[in-house]
C-alpha cells in the first residue's frame, strides 16, 4: 500500500491553482498567488477590470520581470514629509 500526500492551492472562487506533491512548492505557489491577487486588488481599486489587473498582476510576477520592478521598487524613497524648503 502507497500513501500520497497531495497539496492542493485553492484560488478565488475556490478554483484550484496548482496540486503539488511537495509541500514547499504549495506554498511558494500560495504566496505568489496571495501576492497576485493583492495587487490585482490595488489596480482594481483604480477602476481597471478584474480580468485587467490580474493579467498585469501575472505580467508583473513573470520571474523576469519581477526582478526588474522589486530593483526600482527599492531605489523610490520616501516623499519628504514637508513640502515647503527652507532656504
Amino acid at each position: 500500500m502507497t500513501i500520497r500526500t497531495l497539496h492542493q492551492v485553492i484560488g478565488r472562487n475556490d478554483q484550484v491553482i496548482g496540486e503539488f506533491m511537495d509541500l514547499k512548492q504549495a506554498k511558494e505557489m500560495d504566496n505568489r498567488t496571495d501576492v497576485l491577487y493583492f495587487l490585482a486588488d490595488l489596480m482594481e481599486a483604480q477602476g481597471i477590470s478584474e480580468q485587467q489587473a490580474e493579467t498585469i498582476a501575472e505580467h508583473v510576477l513573470n520571474d523576469e520581470v519581477r526582478s526588474e520592478v522589486i530593483t526600482r521598487l527599492r531605489s523610490v524613497k520616501d516623499l519628504p514629509t514637508s513640502a515647503v524648503t527652507e532656504s
